[in-house]
């Protein structure tokens, strides 16, 4: 993978390795939007139905998966919870208050879409 890992070329890349194998994968679960997208793109390059001979599923829920041929099924993280957790631990740690690193478990739902539903 490139030093910018995690973007559609890699998602792609990774696709073309694993579609490659002698048993291939009949479904992806990539660990974000990006590289699904990617993924994706080489599913139709390669004649593949999408989500009949192999399902994709993203992780993040950006725009573009919405809009996407077929449109991408993701897991989609509450984005507000997170942002809110990440600025109290920030302003906790600004006071000097508990600077011990915390594990915060976010809430998400899962979007099904055609990626995944045939």
């Amino acid at each position: 993978m490139s030093t910018r890992y995690l973007h559609r070329a890699d998602g792609a890349a990774a696709a073309r390795q694993l579609l490659a194998l002698p048993e291939p994968p009949d479904a992806l679960l990539c660990c974000n939007d990006l590289l699904a997208l990617g993924a994706l793109k080489v599913a139709h390059e390669q004649g593949l139905a999408v989500p009949e001979d192999l399902a994709i599923v993203g992780f993040d829920d950006i725009e573009d998966g919405r809009y996407s041929h077929p449109s991408l099924t993701t897991i989609s993280p509450d984005k507000a919870q997170i942002a809110a957790l990440a600025v109290e631990r920030l302003m906790r740690r600004l006071r000097g208050e508990d600077a011990e690193p915390t594990e915060f478990v976010a809430n998400y739902q899962l979007a099904v879409r055609a990626s995944t539903v045939g």
